[in-house]
């Protein structure tokens, strides 16, 4: 299962946090995995595309991605973020057995 952690401070969203593997399918075949990639991978690019890379660091490990939010206060990063959080959760939504969102 993938686990997707979501943290918040006063601000907003202050990290997204993607773990594990959704072994709905096998590999090159998995649609839940390539899903949440997409999305958390996409986000990152956008990110660092509208000019907000500083404002965020991450890590990408085997498939598991941490991303950390330096600058909270940015609406627009917060935008971007919460539209990642509303992707995974509509995947969450069709694949529940094999994708989980918790906000911590």
């Amino acid at each position: 299962m993938i686990k997707i952690k979501i943290a918040r401070d006063e601000h907003g969203i202050s990290l997204i946090s993607m773990q594990g593997h959704a072994e709905y399918d096998q590999y090159g075949k998995d649609i839940v995995c390539s899903a949440a990639s997409t999305i958390i991978i996409g986000g990152i690019n956008a990110i660092a595309q509208l000019g907000y890379l500083s404002f965020i660091s991450y890590k990408v490990d085997a498939g598991d991605v941490e991303l950390e939010i330096n600058n909270t206060e940015c609406t627009e990063l917060q935008i971007i973020l919460n539209t990642l959080l509303v992707q995974f959760q509509s995947v969450e939504e069709s694949y529940p057995k094999y994708i989980q969102v918790q906000e911590v």
